[in-house]
């Protein structure tokens, strides 16, 4: 695949923290448009405060990061919705509205990020639904779903603003191989239709099932598959 010049991600001399602790220091990597890269590490390796901050869940205090055009050191509160409706973020634990359908889930983030035609919404609800395999599940609650089903509908939610990357946070987590399995393939089919997609996992076997590039965390550090060999194995979990 063919990327363009312009990166989605782009991170310079960054430093990571949580809270007021160095997690990460030193981090350089670009993430081209419609390239797929996983990234790995330990738990409390900075995997997710990396994540976050990409986002901008977590404010970039040290060097230069760019997200989806969007300088995320000059980046104020105000421009943060702007910065994600570009994104589609995904988490293990779903962070559904259980007191609503689907489809209401769904049209909460479109009236949330501008969606003010009500026809249009319920076109672009239908749109990502069918997208993901779950054109029939618009008007069910998401406890009438199994786990595998709601990470659809979560995956659906962060395709509804067409966004440049997906960042996804151990979104095979809490499913079984076999519906893990679906999952990924649709991430690789999404991706194969030009969105980026930059996914957390502890799942070794789904990287040797859909080999990638690979950023790992360790010792403080973010080390990338396409500049250096390491040992995927050890400490990966």
């Amino acid at each position: 695949m063919s990327f363009s010049s312009s990166p989605v991600v782009s991170l310079r001399d960054v430093t990571i923290y949580q809270d007021v602790q160095t997690v990460l220091s030193n981090v350089n990597f670009d993430v081209e448009k419609g390239e797929f890269v996983y990234l790995v590490g330990r738990t409390g390796s900075g995997k997710s405060s990396l994540l976050k901050t990409l986002y901008a869940d977590l404010p970039l205090q040290t060097g230069n990061a760019a997200v989806a055009e969007f300088q995320l050191g000059k980046l104020r509160r105000k421009q943060v919705p702007f910065l994600r409706r570009k994104l589609g973020i995904i988490f293990q634990d779903f962070q559904l509205l259980f007191d609503r359908t689907v489809a209401e889930n769904l049209a909460f983030v479109l009236k949330a990020t501008g969606w003010s035609d009500k026809s249009k919404r319920k076109q672009r609800i239908s749109e990502v639904l069918m997208r993901v395999g779950l054109d029939a599940a618009a008007n069910k609650m998401p406890h009438q779903l199994s786990g595998g089903e709601q990470q659809r509908v979560v995956v659906a939610r962060a395709l509804l603003n067409e966004p440049v990357i997906l960042f996804a946070d151990e979104p095979t987590g809490n499913l079984d191989p076999a519906v893990a399995d679906g999952i990924m393939k649709l991430f690789q089919e999404i991706n194969n239709h030009g969105t980026a997609v930059l996914m957390a996992t502890h799942n070794y076997e789904i990287i040797q099932r859909y080999p990638q590039r690979v950023l790992k965390c360790e010792n403080g550090r973010v080390l990338d598959s396409k500049v250096e060999e390491f040992n995927l194995v050890n400490g990966y979990q």
